[in-house]
């Protein structure tokens, strides 16, 4: 009669115990999901500090890859380009780190600056390879490398450390066919068009430098007032009006193009394929020593003294077909005509990084003028 009342007994023990062991086995598997979703969560976000970082290195960066030489109308070699990529990329990561909590921060072992050129933004395959057009910055923390990335839940069989490595690719886009100003940021283009031939042929054989910096320079004349003579160079109206506005001109030359200033949101395209008709002058108007003004303001400018300038091809003729750009330093402006008003600017190549430059992967590389992409 005992064993009869003892088995039930026993029977309940063993259920609740089975029970007890199932419900703490639960909660020890729900503890580790929890502790394995905490590390991924954890990790995603190093990642994601990681690649806006590298992204941010090779965006800072990338410019120092343009050619000097280029500017000297010859190609050299680029090693000292990408001394000057991997000098940039450095004080970039070390400004970084002054403001990075001490858990961040980047040691010149964590990173590898790679220049290279990207064909196409479209399909931006990346060669490391000249010439320069863009810079591969990769990321890495490994485990066993100075200041990892420790996992948040360490322990209870989870790794101490982790191994993240990023990759951030910027290219210098110079397939530049027009610009798209902003109500905010203007473009730097001055409504003076350059013949194609002066700035490619008449320049270099030219051989003025005046500054003595390597850089030949072009004297960009219009015609005088009044007279004859002649021009390798036409004012433009770049709202494409009817008559050509020569009032609004020296304010152009001084602040740039804003989208109020055009008949569209686009000032282009204009390629030789595509050219871009404007009503044009190559004579010196009657308020040259304002133009001069304003262009020799540009020369003085303590910050930048860059400006786009349109190109057209052949003689000058009424509509002028603009059907490139260049961009080039501003060195001083003059009244040359005596009597007769008569329009002088002296310019030399330069370059120019702008976002509002709008390209197409159809054309020809621009040497002057860029726009910066992120392209992986």
């Amino acid at each position: 009669m005992t064993s009869r009342h003892l088995r039930p007994r026993r029977q309940g023990a063993n259920r609740r115990g089975a029970l007890t062991f199932l419900v703490l086995l639960f909660l020890m598997t729900a503890v580790f999901l929890v502790m394995l979703v905490l590390n991924w969560i954890w990790l995603v976000l190093n990642n994601r500090d990681m690649q806006r970082r590298s992204d941010i290195l090779a965006l800072s960066a990338v410019e120092r890859l343009l050619d000097e030489q280029l500017l000297e109308d010859r190609a050299g070699e680029q090693w000292d380009d990408k001394v000057q990529a991997e000098d940039g990329v450095d004080w970039m990561r070390r400004a970084n780190n002054r403001v990075a909590p001490a858990s961040s921060k980047l040691d010149s072992k964590n990173v590898t600056v790679i220049p290279g050129r990207v064909a196409s933004v479209e399909s931006p395959v990346f060669f490391s390879e000249t010439p320069y057009n863009a810079l591969r910055v990769e990321l890495h923390r490994y485990a066993t490398g100075p200041n990892p990335v420790l996992m948040l839940m360490r322990g209870f069989g989870f790794d101490d450390a982790a191994d993240i490595t990023t990759v951030g690719v910027a290219c210098l886009d110079s397939r530049v066919v027009g610009f798209r100003p902003t109500s905010t940021v203007a473009t730097p283009l001055a409504p003076l068009a350059i013949r194609a031939s002066a700035w490619f042929a008449d320049r270099p054989a030219g051989g003025i430098d005046s500054n003595l910096n390597n850089v030949l320079e072009l004297e960009v004349v219009l015609r005088p007032f009044g007279g004859s003579g002649l021009a390798n160079g036409a004012l433009v109206d770049v709202g494409q009006t009817l008559p050509l506005n020569l009032q609004g001109i020296p304010d152009l030359v001084r602040s740039g193009v804003l989208p109020s200033d055009l008949a569209g949101p686009v000032f282009g395209p204009a390629t030789p394929g595509s050219p871009l008709s404007l009503q044009a002058s190559n004579v010196s108007p009657t308020n040259t020593d304002m133009i001069v003004k304003a262009f020799d303001d540009v020369a003085n400018d303590a910050v930048d003294t860059r400006r786009i300038f349109p190109l057209y091809q052949g003689p000058f003729l009424q509509r002028l077909n603009v059907v490139g750009f260049v961009a080039a330093s501003v060195l001083s402006a003059e009244n040359i005509g005596g009597t007769a008003d008569q329009l002088c600017v002296i310019v030399e190549p330069a370059f120019l990084v702008h976002f509002t430059a709008e390209t197409d992967p159809g054309v020809p590389e621009n040497i002057y003028i860029h726009k910066i992409r992120l392209v992986q």
